[in-house]
């Protein structure tokens, strides 16, 4: 009886060894000075641009830089759009780019359905299909700009996702962001067949587009308007975001990412940016993360995008 009780006390103590084991290889909690990483060995050896899907173009020479006259003292010191919105549902919702590198496309889709609420007081949630799709001066899964993305949306329009919904295969929520981009599919200009309106009907457009570049313009737009588009450069160190105020402190440079800003704040005394990523709800702070704001951090403050509906 002994004899059973300390070989079981022994495999029990070898199995969770193991476990704990498994346990600091995978998830290793660094605390950095405004914010917390979680190492994931999944991640280990993220080859450049794998994973992101913003190609950083050149700003198109016609493409307009509006700076929103403001005065920085008469601004709210905290903002979140989702508060200052609470009908505006698309705000708060996170998205799933999935196993396509279309981040351009949902940075520019998610802000640009966000102000046909803030700007029209009209509830749609645009295709990101039918961007990622048909957008040809892009490269879809494979990448794209956020400029690019927004012209097309003034010439050409977009539908709705109930028209044309998302049909990129995704990857567990544990391995988000996804690793491995499938091929872009085909742009068909059709909606669903359960769809009951027509492709050419259900098209949106948004009347101006233009280019944000400083700091006092963009938390004016922000609080005016709503939210908008922004493109950075991510490192190793970001994947594992989970909480706090981001800023570069470790890793390799993976390449480009657009995401959707949303508020603007500080925490702890340091200034930050607020925005929804499109890597689920299970990554970093339920889908969402904060940015240093102030010192165009990874180039946050460089490649900002935003557009008035039609």
């Amino acid at each position: 009886m002994l004899k059973s009780i300390l070989v079981f006390a022994l495999f029990l103590t070898v199995a969770l060894s193991v476990k704990i084991n498994i346990d600091r290889t995978v998830h290793k909690v660094i605390e950095h000075e405004t914010w917390i990483e979680e190492k994931n060995d999944l991640f280990r050896d993220v080859k450049v641009g794998s994973l992101l899907g913003w190609n950083k173009a050149k700003r198109p020479e016609d493409f307009e830089i509006y700076n929103m006259p403001g005065d920085s003292n008469a601004l709210p010191t905290n903002f979140d759009a989702r508060q200052n919105w609470p009908n505006c549902s698309t705000i708060a919702t996170i998205q799933n780019q999935a196993r396509c590198g279309s981040c351009w496309a949902f940075g520019a889709v998610e802000s640009i359905s966000d102000r046909f609420c803030t700007m029209k007081n009209e509830t749609v949630q645009l295709s990101f299909q039918d961007l990622v799709t048909c957008d040809g001066n892009d490269d879809g899964c494979q990448g794209g700009d956020a400029y690019s993305a927004y012209s097309y949306v003034q010439k050409k329009g977009l539908v709705t996702a109930a028209c044309s919904p998302y049909t990129i295969p995704t990857c567990p929520p544990a391995q988000q962001p996804c690793l491995n981009f499938v091929n872009t599919p085909k742009c068909v200009e059709k909606c669903q067949s359960n769809y009951t309106g027509s492709f050419q009907d259900d098209l949106h457009f948004v009347d101006k587009t233009y280019s944000v570049s400083s700091l006092t313009s963009m938390q004016t737009e922000l609080v005016n308007n709503g939210p908008f588009e922004a493109c950075f450069n991510v490192y190793e160190d970001f994947l594992g975001y989970k909480s706090g105020v981001y800023q570069h402190t470790t890793g390799k440079f993976l390449g480009g990412h657009c995401i959707k800003i949303m508020g603007y704040g500080e925490l702890n005394g340091t200034p930050y940016w607020l925005a929804a990523n499109s890597w689920t709800t299970y990554w970093g702070d339920q889908g969402t993360f904060m940015i240093l704001r102030g010192k165009n951090e990874c180039g946050i403050e460089s490649d900002v995008v935003a557009g008035v509906p039609k």
